[in-house]
């Protein structure tokens, strides 16, 4: 179906703490419009990541040299170039921004896997120069992720103008994206991809529900953590449990390790049906290892998991 696949979408680095307690205990909702609240981490891990990084290293894990990440860093990022030297993955479409650091994402963890985020997005801004028409084709498959606003709007245009097949992960993008221009990448999207939250967001947003939009042809997919993932799209409806029996050890970037494993499969010519099972099955390997690229699962051991997910 696909030949390769372009991932566009923030590159950064992850600085992750975990909080021993829950969050609900310390914040009180009648207050909250005058939050003022302090967590004591118990650990701080300092990691390459960012949403484009994350999807594209879990893609490239099963499908070496048919990814290409398009982003920007800043002038400390050389570790991101030398990082994916080191993992086969090309760097053709990454500026450098020698003016502005590189993106950088803060998340505490609580012992409930609540997360709470700050975002730099720094060098992300640059995105908004990457010209892809050299790169798109009809056999290419675009992601646009959460990324600088100037960057996504950027590829969302370019892949709307030349009528590129894209899947449509906006959900990070809501505290700053217009109706009509998240309206307009949600109908020419083919695939749109969000966690429950973000598709009842975006479908109150935009006027139509998920059930409307998988009426008129898009493939709407809706990640719901560990009970699994929910597809719909016309009078098509498939719902695929979660890995059961494992220790999540850090949940962060589990969705887009998700949507690695899913694209994945799309490029494996796997049925909608087993691309579903391999995203949920990558997402399982990311949650047991500390940050958001250390895991590195045989595509045997996904196939194992596969196999348990799609016999329910």
């Amino acid at each position: 179906m696909f030949s390769n696949v372009i991932v566009t979408g923030s590159i950064a680095f992850d600085e992750i703490m975990d909080f021993p307690g829950s969050f609900g205990d310390y914040i009180m909702p009648d207050k909250i419009h005058k939050l003022n609240v302090s967590f004591v981490v118990d650990t701080l891990e300092k990691q390459i990541g960012g949403t484009g990084t994350n999807i594209a290293y879990s893609i490239n894990l099963f499908e070496k040299n048919k990814v290409l990440l398009a982003s920007a860093i800043g002038s400390d990022g050389q570790i991101f170039i030398d990082w994916m030297n080191t993992q086969g993955m090309s760097t053709k479409l990454i500026y450098i921004d020698r003016k502005l650091f590189t993106a950088t994402g803060k998340a505490i963890t609580d012992k409930d896997d609540n997360q709470i985020w700050g975002f730099y997005y720094g060098a992300c801004i640059s995105g908004k120069n990457i010209d892809l028409s050299k790169k798109l084709n009809k056999t290419t498959l675009l992601v646009i992720s959460a990324n600088h606003p100037d960057a996504f709007l950027n590829f969302q245009s370019q892949a709307i103008k030349q009528r590129i097949e894209y899947i449509y992960d906006p959900g990070m993008s809501l505290t700053w994206i217009k109706k009509d221009d998240l309206r307009e990448g949600v109908l020419n999207s083919r695939w749109f991809v969000g966690n429950d939250y973000e598709v009842e967001r975006i479908s109150e947003i935009i006027g139509f529900s998920a059930s409307q939009l998988a009426d008129k042809g898009i493939h709407v997919i809706t990640t719901l953590g560990h009970k699994g993932v929910r597809y719909q799209h016309k009078d098509e409806h498939v719902y695929l449990p979660a890995v059961h029996g494992i220790k999540i050890v850090d949940p962060t970037g589990a969705g887009d390790a998700w949507r690695g494993g899913f694209i994945a499969g799309l490029l494996r010519n796997m049925s909608i049906k087993e691309s579903l099972a391999m995203g949920n099955a990558v997402a399982s390997f990311a949650v047991e290892r500390y940050g958001t690229v250390n895991h590195k699962p045989t595509l045997i051991q996904v196939e194992r998991r596969m196999k348990e997910i799609l016999r329910g």
